[in-house]
């Protein structure tokens, strides 16, 4: 199966639609990852442009967090789950700083609050920047080698990427739990 547009669109689709702050990038990346399984893109460069898009989020949201401060943490509140992930940020923020939003990406709105909140608390932005760095790549190869490892089986991409979906975000939900546990001290 053909990819539906050109390799450079399609690496341009998965940055651009990672790099939206507030959008789920997850199918975007399986769907590449399926598309990657059968030689239609380069599973590295797939990978690169959706961690670069991710990182851009990120900045964005930094950005954003140092401008709006404490008002636009109040605002993420006002949803339940969004509640959930500022408090367990903050306290996790307040003990190691910016590297909160490595585990944070598997989180439920988790990255968008750890972002957020590093900026709200003025934290220095070079280590926001490496911090997204880590969690953008370890995000981004997740959901892009199961999309990968769903083409590769059935050696269809659709069909590869409605494979590997659901154990993706199976697979995301048992990191939030994961990283949402409750740590001793």
């Amino acid at each position: 199966m053909r990819l539906p547009v050109t390799p450079i669109a399609a690496y341009l689709l998965v940055l651009g639609w990672a790099s939206i702050p507030f959008a789920p990038a997850e199918p975007v990346l399986v769907g590449a990852g399926s598309y990657a399984a059968i030689g239609a893109l380069h599973l590295p460069f797939v990978i690169a442009a959706a961690a670069t898009g991710s990182l851009a989020s990120d900045l964005a949201k930094y950005a954003i967090g140092r401008a709006a401060g404490p008002a636009m943490l109040e605002r993420l509140s006002r949803r339940e789950s969004g509640a959930r992930a500022v408090e367990w940020i903050e306290s996790r923020a307040r003990r190691i700083g910016p590297a909160v939003i490595v585990p944070s990406y598997f989180v439920p709105f988790g990255v968008v609050a750890a972002t957020l909140l590093c900026g709200a608390l003025r934290m220095r932005l070079g280590p926001v920047i490496v911090s997204s760095t880590v969690g953008a790549a370890l995000w981004s190869a997740m959901f892009v080698l199961l999309g990968y490892a769903g083409g590769a089986v059935t050696h269809n991409p659709l069909t590869g990427a409605l494979l590997a979906l659901p154990i993706a975000l199976a697979i995301g939900a048992l990191l939030s739990r994961v990283a949402t546990a409750r740590t001793p001290g």
